[in-house]
């Protein structure tokens, strides 16, 4: 009898170590994830009091020879937006009036259209050299973003629509950004 009951302190005692030893690994794990994120904003609001969190942009493609960059910004946990920046060197310009098209490795393409408000467009301080939009995302457009890699980007110019290849290193760096903003 003497025996069993220290058979079954053996065990229980390996189990809290196991569940010890699995709690350790998943704090760390979601302390390497929260230090990959790279933020230019992350705060509360002083009126609305929802946290605010933009993270740095990330180059995601080349276009016209020059990079694309992505950032995501969630404002509380309501509201999701991708922000695009390209440089409009040698006449090129996206229209942006029109929606952007996201294929994804499911073959999925998610549709986002610009958000249109004054001062949405953002220009850099050589004229026209650059151009910010910002597109909001739904819940379940986001949902989809951030688990599934971007193959494609389409955009569309004045004749018409382009679309450009994801490497797959920038498409875990658009996920990435993505879920930074949860």
């Amino acid at each position: 009898m003497r025996q069993s009951a220290i058979f079954y302190q053996m065990h229980v005692s390996r189990k809290i170590c196991l569940f010890i030893s699995a709690i350790a690994f998943f704090a760390v794990a979601q302390n390497v994830n929260a230090q990959s994120c790279q933020f230019e904003k992350n705060s509360i609001d002083a009126i609305t009091e929802a946290q605010i969190k933009i993270t740095q942009p990330v180059t995601v493609a080349k276009l016209n020879n020059n990079p694309l960059y992505f950032k995501a910004q969630s404002v509380g946990s309501k509201y999701r937006f991708l922000k695009m920046r390209y440089y409009k060197y040698n006449n090129f310009s996206i229209d942006e009036s029109r929606e952007i098209s996201l294929r994804l490795t499911t073959n999925e393409e998610i549709v986002i259209y610009p958000r249109h408000a004054a001062g949405d467009t953002i220009r850099s301080t050589v004229e026209s050299s650059s151009a910010m939009l910002i597109y909001p995302i739904s819940a379940e457009q986001y949902e989809k973003l951030k688990r599934y890699p971007v193959t494609t980007f389409k955009y569309f110019v004045t004749t018409g629509f382009i679309e450009v290849p994801i490497k797959e290193n920038k498409q875990a760096k658009i996920m990435g950004i993505l879920n930074c903003i949860d």
